[in-house]
């Protein structure tokens, strides 16, 4: 029932535009997992690896650093729903970071008012205000609510957090609440975050920097991203790779060919681009330290931990 005030009434007949999906899909996807640990059908640890997981996809999406979450929002229909083999470079998920922008408020609400006020006190005030009455949310009424119901002053969070590309503060953030952060390198492609790493070399894992799929015994590119070695040696979404070294990846794939590479190592790739078998020498890159691990810290944040996520019991 709460809803922008873009969307009242609705209008089926054309796109409806507002900056505030960040908030009505992130918090929504941020209490999605928090609710499982509450009420204690996941435990924390289960939480801290899902919370992880969260975190790792949106390291790995480059647009970050190009896209606000307010522009993500906004052109949510010419973008995010109409994407193409640049937009992991290009765009931000109102959805993933939203869900970060919701930890981090909480977080930050909590550690400002010596745990007096959270989120979960502006969600009752929307509520009250919104839900009960229909009203629809104007585009700053999220960020006033805020205030008002927590008494602090936020403004020059929500331009950071909502209007900007910059980093958010979660490793700080966690820090309050008894959470270590840790940033590692991933050990394969399907290597999703959450959990300590299983090698102590993934360090020098080698990346080309593509997202792909399988197709038959080659593989197809259907992302490069930015800055990474297959941008730079002129390999594109759509190429069909055929043979890695004079080798055909085959059933096993192309993560498992480039195993016992190391970074730096250059490879000769060849791949078909529509009916051309076109050739390529990519030097591949180190893995980035964007999978991240989260661990419960010992200590007295401790307490701050547990009433955070099982509140009224800690």
């Amino acid at each position: 029932r709460i809803k922008p005030a873009a969307f009242v009434p609705y209008d089926l007949d054309r796109e409806n535009y507002t900056t505030l999906l960040w908030a009505f899909e992130g918090i929504t996807s941020y209490y999605d997992d928090l609710a499982l640990v509450r009420c204690r059908l996941i435990g924390k640890k289960d939480y801290l690896e899902l919370l992880g997981r969260s975190i790792t996809t949106h390291l790995r999406t480059p647009g970050r650093a190009r896209q606000s979450l307010a522009e993500s929002s906004f052109d949510a229909w010419i973008k995010y729903y109409r994407q193409d083999e640049n937009s992991p470079n290009a765009i931000v998920s109102y959805y993933g970071k939203g869900s970060l922008v919701a930890l981090c408020l909480d977080l930050l609400i909590r550690d400002k008012t010596r745990g007096r006020k959270s989120l979960d006190d502006v969600m009752r005030a929307l509520w009250r205000r919104h839900g009960l009455t229909g009203v629809g949310v104007e585009e700053d009424g999220i960020e006033r609510l805020a205030g008002e119901a927590t008494g602090l002053e936020l403004e020059r969070r929500f331009d950071d957090w909502l209007r900007s590309a910059r980093e958010l503060p979660l490793k700080a953030l966690l820090a309050t609440h008894g959470v270590e952060m840790e940033l590692r390198a991933a050990e394969s492609a399907q290597d999703k975050g959450g959990k300590p790493a299983g090698s102590k070399n993934a360090a020098g894992l080698a990346m080309l920097g593509i997202r792909a799929r399988a197709q038959g015994d080659d593989t197809a590119v259907t992302h490069v991203l930015e800055g990474g070695a297959a941008q730079e040696a002129g390999i594109a979404a759509g190429d069909l790779l055929v043979a890695v070294d004079g080798l055909r990846p085959g059933q096993a794939g192309l993560d498992a060919a480039l195993a016992k590479r190391r970074a730096g190592e250059r490879v000769k790739i060849h791949a078909f681009r529509r009916d051309e078998l076109m050739s390529f020498e990519a030097q591949l890159k180190r893995a980035d330290a964007d999978t991240c691990v989260l661990t419960e810290s010992a200590g007295a944040r401790r307490r701050l931990l547990e009433r955070w996520l099982r509140p009224g019991r800690g």
